[in-house]
């Protein structure tokens, strides 16, 4: 165009605001598209074989590949070769599901990569349902881990879609840093409630945390108590509104468990959850929750573990291997890896908590919600002397939560004060009985039962209405 009075030359563009929004177009085919682009290697003597061409074309062009039919012809060690490519250079989700799906079905030694996707988000586009579509998928392939926080715009509206995967497992709505200022969906009771609502909501979610500041409160326990798998319920919330924590739990067929100051957010401390009630009281906890932590954290972050499968009565119990001081001999896994693999964001392994808590419910319960809708298998997964989950895992994190773009453990909640929130952590011991209505078998260890509530251990309780968290003790000194 020609503007006289200036003499200017220029040319006009008419673009949807979803078009000049970056993430929003990257968010459209993110599972399809590699995370690294695609480079040409070259031979150091001629051309390469053709064989080398043809794994490279298919490896960038992965994302056109429709269904695993395509890939049926090729012999099984290409396509492991095809699969290490893809691996050594980031596989999407759609590579991990077809090669996953594919090479599982040998039942023969695999890496944990094709057990495992992991892939982080760090600005996520405004439309949730193109991240939910790929990740939902019927419980026989696979089961989805969802963490949501600092930078997603959805709308509340936009997450009741949620519940209505078939395969969601562990779901995870953290606030980001009050010091982030960042966008964030307003969680409260009517989500929850509208949740339930739904036809059949989240069938096979065994975890749920929510943490925020003024987000769900108590009255958010008796719509949680409707989602049949689920066993352990996480809370960050404002103290105000869990007054009656205690009662509520007890009401709607919870228990209400306290937060050891040294344990903090350990892995084993959320495990121990579900321990024999004797061996919660073991005097070399804190030792025991950094030993875990290092044997169990590096499984997950690196991808080049072996995973076997064996009958479910060889697959050791992962409680046995909590509660025995002595632990067994556990393979040394390369931390040279694991390190070099979590110096960015995208190399973070944020989903231990998740992935080990859903493998010992499963344990736990016999798989009885999977067992249910046909989706549980015959053999166990294992890694050395370590159960998996019983299907494969797909996890996916949106956003940040902790300054400078990271990935923090427990954000911080202050704008109204040092004390205005708490953490709040409830268990229930039937996890999965919506599969069959009835309280699973514990595995036997030691003529003991595995889940034992206060009811049962009075003992215990009057011990944990006397244990006070630091952070009261210093409230109650500033007044």
């Amino acid at each position: 165009m020609f503007e006289q009075t200036s003499g200017q030359v220029f040319t006009e563009y008419v673009m949807s605001r979803a078009a000049l929004a970056q993430s929003d177009e990257d968010s459209a085919d993110w599972s399809r598209r590699r995370l690294y682009p695609p480079f040409t290697a070259r031979g150091h003597h001629g051309p390469r074989p053709l064989v080398d061409m043809a794994i490279s074309a298919l490896a960038d062009n992965i994302g056109k590949v429709r269904s695993v039919a395509h890939l049926e012809a090729i012999p099984n060690n290409i396509l492991r070769r095809i699969w290490r490519y893809l691996e050594a250079r980031g596989a999407c989700l759609h590579a991990w599901k077809l090669f996953s799906k594919i090479l599982m079905d040998e039942q023969d030694e695999i890496t944990l990569g094709l057990y495992r996707f992991r892939q982080h988000i760090c600005r996520p586009g405004n439309d949730l349902s193109r991240y939910i579509q790929p990740l939902t998928a019927p419980p026989t392939d696979f089961i989805t881990h969802l963490v949501l926080t600092g930078g997603c715009s959805f709308n509340t509206h936009d997450l009741l879609c949620l519940a209505d995967m078939p395969n969601l497992g562990a779901l995870e709505l953290i606030q980001p840093a009050d010091e982030l200022r960042t966008v964030f969906p307003h969680i409260s009771d009517r989500l929850v409630r509208g949740w339930t609502e739904k036809s059949d909501p989240f069938p096979l979610l065994r975890v749920l945390r929510i943490w925020g500041d003024q987000s769900t409160t108590q009255e958010s326990l008796k719509w949680v108590s409707k989602f049949p798998s689920l066993a352990l319920y996480d809370v960050i919330g404002s103290k105000e509104d869990w007054t009656r924590s205690y009662e509520a739990a007890f009401e709607n067929g919870w228990e209400q468990e306290e937060t050891p100051s040294f344990l903090d957010d350990s892995l084993l401390r959320y495990l121990m959850l579900f321990a024999p009630l004797e061996e919660t009281r073991n005097k070399h906890i804190r030792d025991l929750a950094t030993s875990i932590d290092n044997d169990l954290v590096p499984i997950c972050s690196d991808s080049r573990c072996i995973v076997k499968f064996v009958q479910e009565e060889q697959a050791p119990p992962l409680l046995n291997y909590l509660i025995d001081t002595a632990k067994v001999q556990v393979p040394s896994w390369n931390t040279d890896t694991t390190s070099q693999e979590a110096r960015a964001c995208h190399g973070v392994a944020f989903e231990p908590w998740a992935f080990w808590l859903y493998s010992l419910l499963g344990q736990l319960s016999s798989d009885q919600d999977l067992e249910a809708r046909s989706a549980r298998p015959s053999t166990k997964a294992v890694v050395g002397s370590f159960v998996l989950p019983s299907r494969p895992f797909a996890c996916l994190h949106l956003g940040h939560n902790a300054r400078y773009g990271g990935l923090n453990t427990r954000p911080s909640y202050v704008s109204r004060g040092l004390f205005a929130t708490r953490k709040y952590t409830f268990t229930r011991g039937a996890a999965g009985r919506g599969a069959a209505n009835a309280k699973p078998t514990p595995i036997p260890k030691k003529e003991s039962s595995l889940v034992a509530s206060e009811r049962e251990a009075p003992i215990l309780a009057m011990r944990k209405q006397k244990r006070r968290r630091l952070q009261d003790v210093l409230e109650d000194l500033s007044r």
